[in-house]
């Protein structure tokens, strides 16, 4: 592992911002505190233009040196909304909030390469520093593109690290292809008839339509789509209009995700699922009803941009240091960028014995933060030669 000498300088800083960031975590589109501390820092480092209430509560930094390619580095900014389980003095302060997905880290890193690039400007062209809010709700991305960034300042190319635990610290995974999976989401209302538990066959009864269309929803992944490619339909959280042990309730809603990564299963998808559950509403005499809302598509890492990150990675943690994950069925808006303009998605290991993303307990490993730092400089280096 060679590390550029500069941003290990700064190792100390950048965990400095990142445990403010931890102890002040904001939730989507609310990143206001964030936001301004980025853009207070941005200003320090002496970018050539800071832009700030983009897609609500992002910021954009830029910083150019003579005339050339325009590359972006993209880092998210919002926490998740429960409270922080860690055992460490940079605990959140924020009641039920917490940065449990890394983006404090993420943050951290980003504003360490633009530290150092300010300062070496060892690139011709033009660096856009993306700090985007609301990853969490996969709303950020969206909103960003359509205040229109990528056409203003002509980004010819997009990176980004997200942290994993699993991986050894500081390792770094660039998976080619299908790297990630479409995120959609659905909610099912049954509507039967209410009636005493005592005697059902006055009612209609939506719990038991409820239980037939749950066991019938898994058979899309095991009966309609091909083995050989993965599909994930999962109710998760069901909701009756009655708590009491003795009544039969007048309704009944599931909700739950969709995942798959091969896009052609966008369509048909959820056309089987309404199918399923029109059938087994009138099966039971009961009234159903589906709402099927797209997230965020796949996110495909394009193959020549893959090869290109790879190499730079390489170059500073060598063969050993990068690895090649297989596809996942998480999701990430940062797919929206991928299907403007090329760009790599990458991982960046938390540790083997980190807890899981989205625990209560999880905190991003600082030893990660000069390597992913030091990736973002390299490509900088790399994509915009002197």
């Amino acid at each position: 592992m060679v590390l550029i000498p500069g941003i290990v300088a700064i190792h100390d800083e950048m965990i400095g911002w990142r445990h403010e960031f931890h102890r002040h975590p904001e939730i989507s589109f609310h990143e206001h505190r964030t936001a301004a501390k980025v853009a207070e820092l941005l200003r320090s480092f002496g970018l050539d233009e800071i832009v700030e209430g983009v897609g609500s509560t992002g910021v954009l930094g830029i910083l150019k040196n003579d005339e050339g390619p325009v590359i972006a580095l993209r880092a998210d900014m919002d926490a998740l909304a429960f409270s922080d389980q860690g055992q460490h003095d940079h605990k959140s302060t924020a009641d039920g909030v917490t940065h449990a997905c890394g983006h404090d880290g993420h943050v951290a890193m980003l504003l360490g390469s633009a530290k150092y690039l300010s300062f070496s400007r060892r690139f011709r062209g033009t660096v856009v520093f993306v700090f985007q809010p609301a990853e969490e709700v996969t709303g950020g991305a969206k909103h960003l593109l359509e205040q229109g960034f990528l056409e203003r300042y002509g980004v010819q190319s997009i990176f980004a690290v997200h942290s994993f635990p699993g991986l050894a610290a500081g390792r770094i995974s660039i998976t080619p292809g299908t790297a990630l999976a479409a995120v959609d989401n659905f909610k099912i209302t049954i509507t039967g008839r209410s009636g005493h538990a005592g005697a059902p066959h006055l009612a209609r009864d939506p719990i038991a339509a409820a239980g037939a269309m749950i066991s019938r929803l898994q058979t899309i992944a095991t009966r309609t789509v091909d083995p050989i490619d993965s599909v994930v339909v999962a109710v998760t959280s069901i909701q009756s209009s009655s708590n009491l042990h003795n009544v039969i309730p007048e309704s009944v809603r599931l909700k739950g995700t969709v995942r798959y990564l091969n896009p052609a299963y966008g369509k048909p998808v959820p056309m089987e699922m309404k199918a399923i559950v029109d059938g087994v509403a009138a099966a039971h005499g009961v009234i159903a009803s589906i709402e099927y809302k797209r997230s965020t598509p796949p996110l495909i890492n394009a193959s020549p941009a893959c090869e290109f990150a790879t190499n730079v990675a390489k170059s500073l943690l060598g063969d050993d240091g990068v690895v090649q994950l297989p596809p996942m069925m998480g999701g990430e808006d940062f797919a929206y960028y991928l299907q403007r303009i090329p760009g790599v998605f990458a991982f960046i290991g938390n540790g083997e014995d980190s807890a899981s993303l989205h625990n209560a307990a999880f905190d991003f490993n600082d030893k990660a933060l000069p390597v992913g730092a030091s990736y973002f400089v390299r490509m900088v280096e790399t994509s915009l030669p002197l």
